[in-house]
C-alpha cells in the first residue's frame, strides 16, 4: 500500500500530523494549499507535505484522498472533488474522515456514485499521531483496504463494518461523551464561579471526585479548539435525533463552545502557543468575565 500517493486536505492539527507520520514511513503525501490559511501552510511545510496547488492537481496526483476538515466544510469539499473526479474519470479513493453525522456521510457518499472514485467512511478517535501515540481510524464501507497505508505507517485502523455511516456513528458517539463532558465541565465551573461557590465546589471535587477535577485541570488548550467543535456538537445532535434520542444535550454543548470560542484565549492563542501554565481558576475566571460582559 505504500506505493499509494495520499492527498490530505487539510493539513491542520490532525491532517499535518497524519501526513508527517506517513512521510516518515516512506509514503508519498501531497496537499492542495491554494486559498488555505498561513497557519495551515506552515504546518504542511513543517510536515514536509508537498503542495500541488489546486484541487484539480490534487485529484491528478492522489490515489487516496483523506478529507480531514471542520464538519461545516466536509460536504462542500467532497462536492468539489466529486465534480473534478467525474470530469477527469480518475479512478481513486476518497475517505471522509470528518466528525459528521452518519446521515451527512451517506449524503456525501452519494456525490461519488457516478464517478470512478470509491468512497470510504472513516472516523478518527484520538489526537494527532506521533512517534509515541496512535489514534484510531475507524472505517466502514464496501472497500476500505486503501486505509491499510495508515496501519502500515503506525496508525491504528479498525474496520467495523460494510456500511457507509458506521464509522461516522462510532465517532459521533465517542465524541458525544468525550467533548460533551468537557462542555458540561466548562458550564459547571463557570456557573459556580458566577454564583460565588467556585472554591467550595473545587474543594468538594478534590475530596470526592479527584479524577474528575484532574481532567478539568487539563482544559487549557480547549479554547483553541472550541470554534472547530461547534459544528461537531451540532452533528452529534443530529445523529442523536436520528435515533429519536434528544439532541438538546449537544446543542447546549455547541452553545458552550460558541462562547468559549469568543474569549481572549481562543482569539489570541493557537494549539502551538496556548498558555499551558494557566491555572484552572484563571481559565474559568476568563469565561465568567466574558459571560458577565455579554
Amino acid at each position: 500500500m505504500k506505493d499509494l500517493t495520499v492527498g490530505i486536505v487539510s493539513p491542520g492539527d490532525m491532517g499535518h500530523a497524519v501526513g508527517k507520520q506517513l512521510i516518515k514511513n516512506k509514503v508519498n503525501v501531497v496537499t492542495a494549499l491554494d486559498d488555505r490559511s498561513n497557519r495551515t501552510k506552515a504546518l504542511a511545510k513543517e510536515a514536509k507535505i508537498e503542495d500541488v496547488g489546486s484541487l484539480n492537481s490534487l485529484v491528478e496526483h492522489a490515489d487516496l484522498i483523506l478529507s480531514i476538515l471542520v464538519p461545516s466544510q466536509a460536504f462542500s469539499f467532497a462536492k468539489k472533488i466529486a465534480t473534478i473526479v467525474q470530469a477527469s474519470e480518475k479512478s481513486m479513493y476518497f475517505a471522509d474522515c470528518n466528525a459528521i453525522a452518519p446521515q451527512t456521510t451517506k449524503n456525501i457518499s452519494k456525490l461519488f456514485q457516478n464517478t470512478h472514485a470509491t468512497f470510504i467512511d472513516a472516523g478518527i478517535i484520538g489526537g494527532p499521531p506521533s512517534d509515541t501515540y496512535q489514534p484510531t481510524f475507524y472505517s466502514s464501507g464496501p472497500n476500505t483496504e486503501p486505509l491499510l497505508v495508515l496501519k502500515e505507517s503506525g496508525i491504528r485502523v479498525s474496520n467495523i463494518g460494510p456500511e457507509i455511516g458506521q464509522a461516522s456513528a462510532i465517532k459521533m458517539c465517542y465524541a458525544a461523551m468525550n467533548k460533551g463532558t468537557i462542555a458540561i465541565n466548562i458550564a459547571v465551573l463557570t456557573a459556580a464561579k458566577m454564583l460565588g461557590v467556585y472554591d467550595s465546589l473545587v474543594a468538594e471535587f478534590d475530596q470526592s471526585q479527584r479524577d474528575v477535577l484532574q481532567r478539568m485541570q487539563r482544559m487549557n488548550e480547549i479554547p483553541t479548539k472550541a470554534k472547530r467543535w461547534i459544528g461537531e456538537m451540532l452533528e452529534i445532535s443530529s445523529t442523536f435525533e436520528s435515533t429519536n434520542i434528544t439532541g438538546l444535550f449537544h446543542k447546549g454543548a455547541a452553545d458552550i463552545y460558541d462562547f468559549v470560542s469568543k474569549t481572549e484565549p481562543a482569539l489570541n492563542e493557537t494549539p502551538e502557543n496556548y498558555k499551558s501554565d494557566r491555572t484552572l481558576e484563571e481559565l474559568i475566571s476568563i469565561f465568567a468575565k466574558y459571560i458577565r460582559n455579554k
